[in-house]
C-alpha cells in the first residue's frame, strides 16, 4: 500500500471516530440543513460509514437504556485470573425520550441513503453504479476497507460477492488502493482489458480507443478481453495471456488490436497525483494538458493556436487552479501573440 495511505483497520477507526462525531451533533441537534446534508453525503460515501453509525447508535442506545448505574457494586481487588459476573437488570430499563429525536435523525438520514443510494445490499447484490460530474471528484471508501478516487465524467459499477470484488469502469478514470484478501480477488473490469489484484494500488483510466494501467505499489495482472466495445480483438498466437505489471510500471491495452507484452516504465505516483488535486506532466502535449485540466474545472481552457496544442511541457499544478496554467504559458511563450493564443472560458453564473 502506499505510504501514509491508511489500511483497512485505519479507515475503519477513523469512520468510527466520524460516527461518534456526527452522533453528538445529532444528539444535541445543532446541525443545519446544510450540515444535515453532509451527514447523509457522510452515510453515502461507504458502507462502512453505514455499518460504523449503526454500531455506535446502537451502542449509544444500550447505555442510555441501562437501569441503574448507581446499582453497580464498587469494585473490588480480585486475583487478575478471575472475572467477576455481574447480576442482570431484572427487567428492562425505559428508553430515553430524549434519544427519540436522535434516532429518528440517524434513521431518516439511513433510509435516505437507501433511497437514494438502491440501498447497501444492492452493493452486495446487483451492485451499486457511481457516476462523476464535469468537476467532480469523489472518494469512497468501500466495505472491505479498499479506496476508490473517482475522476470527473467517470463512471463504474460496484459489486462484491463472497468470492470476488468486482468492479466495472465504464468510462473515466479511477485510482485503487485495495485491502489485501487471498480469498477474494478484487478484479477491475474495463471493457477491453480486466485488471486482477490482491493487495496494491493502481490507476485505471478508460478512454475511447484504449485502456490505460499504472502501478503504484505491488502486482496486478491484466488481461486483455476477447471482445472490445465495438467488435473482435484479434487474438493471435504471440498475444499473451496476460501481463503482470509492477510498481512504476504502465501497459496500454487497445481496444481493436492485440494486446503486447511492452510494458513502459513510469512515474506511477506523480501520475495519480490527481487523487490529491495536484495535475503532474512530463513531456505532456499542451492540448492533453488542457484536457485534463477541464475535466477538473467548470472555467474550461481553450488553446486557440494549433502549434501552440502540440507543444510539449513539464510541470505540477494545483487540478483547481487552470489560471496558473495559464500564467505558465504565457510567461513561456516565445511568440508575441502567446497572450492571446490561450483563453479562460468562465462558466455561465447561475
Amino acid at each position: 500500500m502506499n505510504t501514509g495511505t491508511p489500511n483497512a483497520e485505519e479507515r475503519r477507526r477513523v469512520a468510527a471516530e466520524q460516527a461518534a462525531a456526527w452522533l453528538v451533533a445529532l444528539r444535541e441537534d445543532r446541525l443545519s440543513a446544510h450540515e444535515r446534508g453532509e451527514f447523509v453525503d457522510w452515510l453515502r460515501e461507504s458502507p462502512v460509514h453505514v455499518a460504523e453509525m449503526l454500531r455506535i447508535s446502537q451502542l449509544d442506545q444500550a447505555l442510555a437504556e441501562f437501569g441503574d448505574w448507581t446499582a453497580l457494586p464498587a469494585a473490588t481487588p480480585t486475583p487478575d485470573n478471575v472475572v467477576q459476573l455481574l447480576p442482570g437488570p431484572s427487567r428492562p430499563a425505559a428508553r430515553r425520550p430524549r434519544f427519540a429525536g436522535l434516532t429518528r435523525a440517524i434513521a431518516a438520514g439511513l433510509a435516505i441513503v437507501v433511497v437514494a443510494g438502491g440501498g447497501w445490499l444492492a452493493l452486495r447484490e446487483q451492485g451499486t453504479v457511481v457516476r462523476t460530474q464535469l468537476a467532480e471528484r469523489r472518494e469512497m471508501i468501500l466495505a472491505d476497507g479498499s479506496a476508490v478516487s473517482i475522476a470527473p465524467l467517470s463512471e463504474l459499477r460496484i459489486r462484491y460477492t463472497a468470492d470476488r470484488r468486482s468492479i466495472e469502469l465504464r468510462k473515466g478514470h479511477a485510482h485503487f488502493d485495495v485491502t489485501h484478501d487471498a480469498r477474494r480477488p478484487f478484479v477491475v473490469d474495463a471493457g477491453t482489458a480486466t485488471v486482477q489484484a490482491v493487495g496494491t494500488s493502481f490507476d485505471v483510466e478508460r478512454a475511447p480507443g484504449s485502456v490505460r494501467v499504472t502501478v503504484v505499489e505491488g502486482r496486478v495482472a491484466v488481461t486483455q478481453q476477447e471482445k472490445g466495445a465495438t467488435g473482435s480483438v484479434p487474438s493471435p498466437a504471440t498475444v499473451p495471456a496476460r501481463v503482470m505489471l509492477g510498481a512504476n510500471e504502465e501497459i496500454v491495452v487497445p481496444s481493436q488490436a492485440p494486446m503486447t507484452a511492452v510494458v513502459h516504465q513510469v512515474n506511477a505516483p506523480a501520475q495519480a497525483a490527481w487523487t490529491t488535486g495536484s495535475l503532474v506532466f512530463e513531456d505532456e502535449t499542451v492540448a492533453e494538458v488542457v484536457r485534463r485540466f477541464n475535466l477538473h474545472n467548470q472555467a474550461q481552457i481553450r488553446i486557440l493556436d494549433p502549434e501552440l496544442a502540440a507543444r510539449r511541457i513539464s510541470g505540477t499544478f494545483r487540478a483547481s487552479d487552470p489560471e496558473s496554467f495559464i500564467a505558465f504559458i504565457h510567461a513561456t511563450s516565445a511568440s508575441p501573440a502567446g497572450d492571446r493564443s490561450v483563453i479562460l472560458v468562465e462558466p455561465h453564473s447561475r
